[in-house]
């Protein structure tokens, strides 16, 4: 450890006088430190050796003494602090001796001690003489040699005293940053004192005025002082309240105890300029108030230790009060909104199906040999339910949007193609309107690009279908480009134009509003709900991008949707959709397959669409008999509902696919089915071990191209909607 102390120059430095004060005042310890490693080194060196370096100590403790106060002191302050750095450096190897010695007697105890001695050392050293650069490495040099030789004589060169010496100069670092850290609090101490009392004054006069009080916190008894301010707060009369308080926390609310006491250290630690807390006090009544207590260091002793803290306390209740009413209402409308989400999904689940019994049905029966007007009455149940379909996932999208939890699903994609099936579907609806109906693509609008197809496709058939629904003649022009966005990247452009009723501009700026159209009269006339287009923009901003809309009333209108994509490199994959609905439908024929559905309705639809092709059906209505019933090489597929009684689908495919595992058996395809098709319900299916994902309401169509989703070895494990 170091021999003398010091205090900080107005340059940074210290002063000969403040030195001896501070190396006076902190001889007993370094003493006491001196005597205790002793105590300890006798474990391991000669005890002649231990008491000799112990009398050494204290002889130069004497004569140093002696020699500072009735010399050094007396010299100019250049000269002084040279024969000061020099008796420094000569009580710092006599100091050093014992680390030395431990450190070259080589034992775990002797390291360890040496160790603690030189980082005692080196902290102190860089506390009094930071300041002055000269003086430092002068005081910093025996205990380096210290460190570098102790090693060398207990194992020789070598990697073993390379890395001890290191260990003892990361110390060195270490306190380099603790005394940076101890003279800053020092600086603000010396600034604090000089208008200590001017502060104090001024403090006193403009909390008089506010009705704030003022505090007072000795920090070496604990002693705690309120003004009148302080006592009125808490309704105590001037002198009804003994002063000083010594058990604070008797006044405090047991919860908010130890948040004071963090706050005080961070500010004693210097990590923050001044206490900040909210706390609760009790009051004389009994009852605890909300006050804002803020404080800062404004005396320090002579070591650099906070003595005192001043500071004040403002009563916060009527604000704490309007925060508790603030919470209490986010938490209803959060309760409400979770409510509302909630019964969106249930309601989505529980309408799908019914739907699904519809559509599913209506699909089987239009594979029947028909008549031309049965087929016709078939038709209009399938497009029906289309249109329920749709008008139920708007809404269920809507929701999502709303509650924050809709989520983009990004991968590659050829852009015509996703273009091509979501406006294929838009053509016949304007064939049978006798409206011209165009697809024009841009040269840059082609090739794989990275985004979610799946919500570009839904844009532009909301955008089309809406194009079509308000065009009664003339023709509805789709344009597809790719235009050069900021920073060297691309943005995909899609304007749907047609030759329609208009939008007057005032109608246009509600136009994206939910369940809002231009005016009463067209919900009237073209029917909807208003969903589409809010749907839309919140998608294309989700995205990055926007919607915008140029009309003139009778003469049409052009619907701009700007998204930015990036285009993927060559060898990123692209989903094929159409190759699983290639697949021939003699597979099916024979195929064992084991259904798990709990709803009467859609067993039959299942059973109404797969039976007719050939294939045996097992059927089950829960996911523990389901999984009763599979045995490995007893099924070639399984049909898996997601949400059903006793056991879910997610449940019962996590555990065929473990007896599969311990079977050491092939994976059996399964596919998944649910009234959901939402991105956490295809991972949560794919993580369980499904191989793919059909929503409902279940078409023929949509069910054979999961089925051959999941029966293709390219397609295991990718959750595929239907």
């Amino acid at each position: 450890m170091d021999t003398l102390g010091g205090a900080r120059m107005a340059d940074g430095e210290f002063g000969i006088q403040t030195t001896r004060r501070l190396g006076r005042s902190s001889q007993r310890g370094r003493l006491a430190a001196a005597a205790a490693f002793a105590l300890i080194a006798l474990i391991f060196l000669p005890w002649p050796f231990v008491m000799g370096w112990l009398a050494a100590v204290l002889i130069w403790e004497a004569v140093s003494t002696q020699l500072l106060d009735r010399y050094v002191v007396g010299l100019p302050q250049e000269r002084g602090l040279a024969v000061y750095a020099v008796l420094n450096v000569a009580g710092a190897a006599i100091f050093h001796l014992l680390a030395v010695a431990s450190l070259a007697q080589g034992s775990a105890v002797g390291v360890a001690l040496g160790i603690a001695w030189l980082s005692g050392s080196f902290t102190n050293i860089f506390v009094y003489f930071a300041g002055s650069r000269r003086l430092l490495w002068i005081s910093l040099a025996p205990g380096i040699l210290a460190a570098l030789a102790g090693p060398i004589l207990a194992y020789g060169p070598g990697l073993t005293a390379l890395a001890i010496s290191g260990l003892i100069l990361m110390g060195l670092v270490a306190a380099r940053g603790y005394a940076l850290d101890h003279q800053a609090v020092l600086s603000q101490l010396a600034d604090r004192q000089f208008d200590l009392l001017d502060l104090e004054r001024k403090v006193s006069v403009a909390l008089e005025a506010a009705g704030d009080g003022l505090i007072e916190y000795d920090l070496r008894n604990g002693a705690y002082y309120g003004d009148r301010n302080w006592l009125a707060m808490f309704g105590y009369a001037p002198g009804e309240l003994a002063m000083p308080i010594l058990h604070l926390s008797d006044f405090l609310h047991p919860e908010d105890e130890g948040r004071l006491r963090r706050s005080y250290a961070e500010h004693l630690e210097g990590r923050t300029p001044h206490t900040t807390c909210e706390v609760r006090m009790r009051c004389k009544d009994g009852s605890y108030k909300w006050v804002l207590t803020r404080g800062r260091v404004v005396e320090r002793d002579a070591a650099g230790e906070a003595v005192r803290i001043l500071g004040t306390v403002i009563d916060i209740s009527a604000r704490k009060a309007l925060e508790h009413e603030l919470e209490a209402a986010r938490d209803a409308a959060e309760a409400a909104n979770l409510a509302k989400s909630q019964f969106v999904a249930n309601m989505s689940h529980e309408i799908r199906t019914p739907l699904n019994g519809v559509v599913g049905v209506a699909g089987a029966l239009a594979r029947t040999g028909l008549t031309p007007q049965q087929q016709e009455m078939v038709g209009l149940i399938q497009s029906s339910g289309q249109v329920l379909e749709r008008l139920l996932s708007d809404i269920l999208d809507q929701a999502k949007i709303e509650s924050g939890a809709f989520a983009l699903e990004t991968a590659p994609f050829d852009l015509r193609a996703e273009i091509d099936s979501a406006v294929e579907l838009m053509r016949a609806r304007a064939e049978e309107k006798g409206l011209a109906f165009r697809l024009v693509y841009g040269l840059a609008a082609q090739g794989v690009f990275v985004g979610d197809a799946v919500r570009i496709r839904q844009i532009v058939s909301n955008l089309a279908s809406n194009a079509i629904k308000f065009t009664d003649a003339g023709e509805v022009r789709i344009t597809v480009d790719a235009v050069a966005g900021e920073g060297g990247s691309e943005r995909l452009r899609i304007a749907v134009a047609d030759t329609g009723i208009g939008i007057a501009p005032d109608a246009a700026v509600r136009l994206f509003q939910r369940f809002s159209q231009a005016d009463g009269s067209i919900s009237r006339r073209f029917g909807g709900t208003g969903l589409g287009l809010s749907i839309s923009r919140a998608l294309a901003e989700l995205m990055g991008g926007d919607i915008a809309v140029a009309s003139e009333p009778g003469r049409g209108s052009v619907f701009t949707v700007t998204v930015p994509l990036a285009r993927a490199e060559s060898s990123a994959p692209v989903p094929e959709g159409a190759r699983a609905q290639d697949e021939p439908l003699a597979r099916l024929k024979g195929m064992r397959v084991l259904l798990a559905e709990d709803h009467p309705t859609n067993q039959k639809v299942v059973q109404l669409i797969l039976e007719p092709l050939g294939v045996a059906l097992h059927v089950v209505d829960n996911g523990a008999l389901a999984v009763d019933a599979f045995r490995p090489g007893a099924f070639d597929l399984v049909l898996m509902d997601m949400q059903m009684p006793v056991m879910d689908g997610l449940a019962a495919v996590g555990e065929i696919r473990r007896r599969e595992a311990r079977a050491g058996a092939a994976p059996t395809p399964i596919a998944m089915l649910t009234a959901n098709a939402s991105p956490e319900h295809r991972q949560a299916a794919e993580a369980a071990g499904a191989d793919a994902h059909v929503a409902k309401p279940i078409t023929p169509e949509s069910l054979i191209a999961g089925i051959a989703a999941a029966l293709a070895p390219e397609g295991r494990g990718a959750a595929r909607t239907g």
